[in-house]
């Protein structure tokens, strides 16, 4: 074994000491954030495969004359509908009983 990696050289972990500590978990906003952009991101996607179908309908007469370019933009207004919806709900705030000790007045 010591032949094999006799001319291999080893080096530290290019990983940061932050990484490594273990995951983070993302709070809610981030996570209201990225749905958000993947809404807006699919949205996007189907507003292109139905421009994609319209421009070359003389290739896809099919597809172009079917119902499928009528339901790629109904998911881009429904994803893009999502987007705006998911993005200006308001956070939720819950409130957590708390119990208050007194101290005593000398």
């Amino acid at each position: 074994m010591k032949e094999v990696t006799k001319g291999l050289t080893t080096s530290t972990s290019v990983i940061s000491p932050s990484v490594r500590r273990g995951s983070k978990r993302l709070s809610p906003n981030h996570l209201l954030e990225l749905v958000t952009r993947l809404c807006i991101f699919k949205a996007e996607r189907w507003g292109r495969r139905a421009l994609f179908y319209e421009r070359h309908r003389e290739y896809f007469p099919r597809l172009s004359a079917s119902r499928f370019v009528d339901r790629c933009r109904e998911l881009e207004a429904t994803y893009r509908a999502l987007a705006q919806m998911m993005f200006l709900m308001p956070g939720q705030n819950q409130l957590v009983q708390v119990r208050a000790l007194a101290l005593p007045k000398y």
